[in-house]
């Protein structure tokens, strides 16, 4: 067989470590979603698995969406990635919109605008955002030449970069916003940006945050919350308190699900807490094999993404990858105390469509990108 022969032969592989732990995660999210919205189901819809259903519907869109976009080459999407970008800007404009809006107030007061609602069908814009965001921003990166970014062919760009963050910050998303702003960073360093200039556009957004996190009353109270959850364990702090007694009657191995002991505290456990519900039914045991696939998906696109051959696609296959871990880390980090509740949800994991369908999109485009490269998918 030539060499021609050869590659041609193994474009079509599948890499086995790398499908495996992605679909045993997206198993291991439904079985989370099954078990800890059984209670909810009931209570609101007399339907023990009605979030289970729609979730496992909105799964199978999902797997259309990979396929779909496994077949679609990268390089088309990332030369329509600016009318995308637009597209994803004026969704997120839509959510403000009387009739297409959906607004969800809290217990607090604060009303949150992240949803449009067409019929019986809720999409949020900006898990949407983070696909077209993330072509964009490779594009952009590609053709960036260090010292040059604040010319003026670089400025519309720019524009639709803090304009969409500056959108999501006002659905309020502030945990979105973060996480889409930890990715322009990363982008930032891996191209070699000056680091000086990255450091002193840091600190002079570190006024604004601060703005932003103690001068808006749910920020602020979220704050008060996190610094000392048992004083609101009755109150807001009853969510990070109850997730916090999920992860200690998980114990080693968990309690059998259906015994009736588990998800009797956590209000909503099938949404951002999700994780605490899991190790709750699983133990500690249940966590670790969690985290091992992570770690495996992670390891293994990071080792195929070094041998690729073009800057677009390494800049896109790592964003994906970093997009994916920082998402898990935020989330593991709100449920266990360690910084404040930011509704992030934890991908592949979490129950909602929006953010499901958008993590097997990004998927389903890194794979295109591993097949073009002859390296997997």
């Amino acid at each position: 067989m030539t060499s021609k022969e050869a590659v041609h032969s193994n474009k079509f592989e599948i890499d086995p470590l790398l499908l495996s732990n992605f679909f045993l995660i997206l198993i291991l999210g439904l079985t989370a979603v099954m078990s800890s919205s059984v209670i909810h189901g009931e209570r609101e819809f007399q339907d023990p698995y009605f979030y289970f259903k729609r979730q496992l519907l909105w799964f199978l869109f999902g797997i259309i969406s990979f396929v779909l976009f496994s077949k679609i080459p990268y390089s088309l999407l990332l030369r329509f990635s600016f009318p995308l970008s637009l597209v994803s800007l004026i969704l997120l404009v839509l959510v403000f919109f009387p009739g297409l809006g959906k607004s969800v107030s809290t217990s607090y007061g604060r009303s949150f605008q992240r949803w449009i609602q067409i019929g019986g069908i809720q999409i949020q814009p900006s898990e949407f955002c983070k696909i077209t965001l993330l072509l964009f921003l490779t594009t952009f990166f590609r053709d960036l030449k260090p010292g040059e970014i604040f010319q003026r062919k670089n400025l519309v760009s720019i524009a639709l970069f803090v304009l969409t963050l500056v959108l999501i910050v006002m659905e309020p998303a502030f945990g979105t916003t973060v996480e889409i702003g930890l990715v322009i960073l990363f982008f930032s360093i891996i191209v070699g940006l000056s680091i000086t200039r990255i450091v002193l556009v840091f600190f002079s957004l570190l006024p604004l945050a601060f703005v932003l996190v103690t001068q808006v009353g749910y920020r602020k109270k979220r704050l008060d919350i996190w610094l000392d959850p048992y004083k609101y364990k009755f109150d807001e702090g009853h969510q990070i308190v109850t997730s916090f007694r999920a992860f200690l009657d998980g114990g080693t191995f968990g309690n059998p699900i259906g015994s009736g002991f588990s998800h009797r505290y956590l209000a909503y456990s099938h949404t951002d807490f999700v994780m605490a519900s899991f190790v709750e039914d699983f133990g500690f045991i249940g966590f670790i094999v969690f985290l091992a696939l992570v770690l495996g998906l992670s390891y293994r696109i990071f080792d195929l993404a070094q041998k690729l051959k073009t800057k677009e696609a390494f800049l896109l296959s790592v964003g994906i990858l970093f997009l994916f871990d920082i998402q898990i880390l935020m989330n593991l980090y709100v449920i266990t105390g360690l910084v404040p509740v930011t509704g992030i949800s934890l991908p592949l994991i979490s129950y909602g469509g929006s953010s499901l369908v958008t993590m097997m999109t990004l998927f389903g485009i890194l794979s295109n990108v591993l097949k073009k490269e002859n390296l997997a998918l």
